[in-house]
């Protein structure tokens, strides 16, 4: 597949995903599939570990809003620069908020496709307070 149908599958993967259509996630992602984090080092691999994390924003953040302010394809690899907010519900982790507190949320990610299907998502997420300085 092209750079370009790769990033239309994203697209396509995000905008389901934001109806609700967690089926999306069989359709598109690879029985292979890995989630690299430093922030979520023993993310779980395979179909499973994609479902988790399609579902992980819901389980996060209450009235959340985010969107993809940036997305480039080239080669297998479709890269997006996202931003979010709302409201943190989480558990308390290292490098989150606390639960109840305002965030706003910056992240970058890289996808790479096999054969039209997501294999591997690479994130890197940083959240900051709402209408404090970050730091």
């Amino acid at each position: 597949m092209s750079a370009e149908e790769n990033k239309a599958t994203f697209i396509r993967f995000v905008a389901e995903l934001s109806k609700g259509n967690l089926a999306i996630v069989d359709e598109l992602c690879s029985p292979n599939f890995a989630f690299h984090s430093p922030n979520w080092p023993d993310w779980p691999r395979g179909l499973q570990g994609a479902r988790t994390l399609a579902q992980l924003g819901r389980t996060l953040f209450a009235d959340s809003h985010g969107a993809m302010e940036d997305i480039f394809a080239e080669g297998d690899k479709v890269v997006v620069r996202w931003t979010a907010g709302g409201t943190y519900i989480g558990e308390a982790r290292p490098g989150t908020p606390n639960r109840g507190d305002r965030f706003s949320l910056g992240a970058m990610s890289i996808y790479r496709f096999v054969d039209g299907k997501i294999e591997e998502d690479w994130g890197v997420e940083v959240f900051g307070p709402v209408g404090k300085p970050w730091g």
